[in-house]
């Protein structure tokens, strides 16, 4: 059965159930109120027989009963005698209420004792009972009615509350056609849905996978030219006939050179999503490292750094990792803070980096590491500011969270653009 079926029969089962036992319930009441008012009717017969009698307003016919109603008929026995007329499933009755049932018949029976003999008292209630089983029909047919429109009403309920789910059945099927990896034994709502999804799962996993073949063999094929650029830089700069103008330019290659690696590793590490291996690392080593290929541009800009990190801190942690976060860091601090003064300061298991830059404004301050989020950067257009014509930010404090989730790392920034108190300071805990 398909979801649909089975939600369709689940509330007809409701409705049916509920329906019947009303009707059962109408239905007995109304046959124990029938019976009631005719033990009622026979009981109160008998009485004012019985006082009738007593008083000599009734004679006791020599044969035949004595006729009270249409169904109800009297017989009086004499005292220690016997009526011959009085019918034989009722004659050996003692005092008392009955009910008997003669030949599908169905009798009321009030027996008592008179001072003219024993009272025999009889309702016929047959026509009482048939009109109890018509009714009873009655309701049989009103549920059988109720059940085929609950029916009805069930399946349009289902049809509403599968929609959305067949709706994105439909969607996801469309974006990812084909067959799922796994098979899915289940024929129904469910059954394709969950197929629907096992498919966009392989696309994903698939996607996943073809990125870090790229970014593997990208990092793979560019490696060897930008080593040979970069060791034919070198060894022009050991040349002693270089003017000092060419040294420089050669210098700026080999940064440039390491840049590009930089770039081409912090791509393969975001793709693979997986920590490299950790070694015992000199935090304040590896912040120079990430500074060295950044300074030119850095005073460029107006920046200065100042590496307060203490020659003894070491870390066991992943140190391509933690290059990557600090260059972001510091391109951060280029882009948004100079000229200003970027200082590096140890703080519990981490480092805390504090620019004294203009800051940033509480409405960005939550934004500022999703992707492409550039609210600093906006404020400095809108200013005119010539630096930043023709250039794009958005990405760098992105990849830098990125990188610390997948190192169990946490980044955290908090920020001031308050007077003389301006600042943005980055807190990066290990572990």
């Amino acid at each position: 059965m398909t979801l649909k079926q089975r939600v369709t029969w689940a509330l007809t089962g409701a409705v049916a159930l509920f329906v019947a036992l009303q009707a059962a319930l109408v239905y007995l009441v109304l046959d124990e109120q029938e019976d009631a008012l005719v033990d009622q009717i026979v009981t109160t017969e008998a009485t004012r027989l019985v006082q009738r009698l007593a008083l000599g307003e009734v004679v006791p016919p020599a044969s035949g009963p004595l006729e009270l109603g249409p169904s109800l008929k009297a017989w009086v026995a004499p005292p220690g005698g016997t009526h011959d007329e009085i019918p034989e499933s009722i004659q050996a009755l003692a005092p008392g209420a009955y009910q008997v049932n003669p030949d599908e018949s169905v009798w009321h029976v009030i027996v008592t004792d008179s001072p003219s003999g024993r009272v025999f008292v009889r309702y016929d209630a047959t026509d009482n009972e048939e009109r109890v089983y018509e009714f009873g029909a009655i309701l049989l047919g009103l549920w059988l009615a109720c059940s085929l429109a609950g029916f009805w009403l069930s399946r349009s309920v289902a049809g509403l509350i599968l929609r959305p789910m067949m709706e994105v059945t439909d969607r996801v099927s469309g974006w990812a056609p084909g067959a799922p990896a796994i098979k899915v034994d289940r024929d129904d709502e469910a059954g394709r849905l969950i197929e629907a999804f096992s498919r966009v799962q392989d696309r994903v996993e698939q996607s996943i996978a073809q990125e870090r073949e790229f970014s593997a063999n990208l990092s793979h094929e560019v490696r060897t030219p930008l080593t040979s650029i970069r060791t034919d830089a070198e060894m022009a700069a050991l040349d002693a006939d270089v003017s000092p103008p060419l040294r420089d330019r050669l210098s700026r290659i080999m940064q440039n050179v390491d840049e590009i690696g930089s770039t081409l590793e912090t791509a393969r590490a975001i793709s693979s999503a997986e920590a490299g291996p950790r070694t015992p690392v000199v935090l304040a080593e590896c912040l120079d490292d990430a500074w060295s290929g950044l300074s030119e541009r850095g005073q460029r800009a107006g920046l200065v750094l100042v590496n307060e990190l203490p020659p003894t801190a070491v870390a066991e942690l992943d140190r391509y990792g933690l290059l990557i976060v600090l260059r972001n860091l510091i391109r951060n601090a280029i882009d948004h803070a100079a000229p200003a003064t970027l200082r590096v300061t140890a703080q519990g298991s981490g480092l805390v980096v504090t620019d004294d830059g203009p800051g940033i404004g509480a409405p960005d301050l939550p934004f500022v590491f999703e992707r492409y989020y550039r609210g600093r950067w906006k404020d400095r257009m809108e200013t005119g500011a010539p630096e930043a014509a023709g250039r794009e930010r958005g990405l760098g404090l992105a990849i830098a969270k990125r990188v610390c989730d997948t190192q169990g790392w946490k980044l955290t920034v908090t920020s001031s653009t308050e007077g003389d108190t301006h600042h943005t300071a980055f807190s990066l805990q290990f572990g």
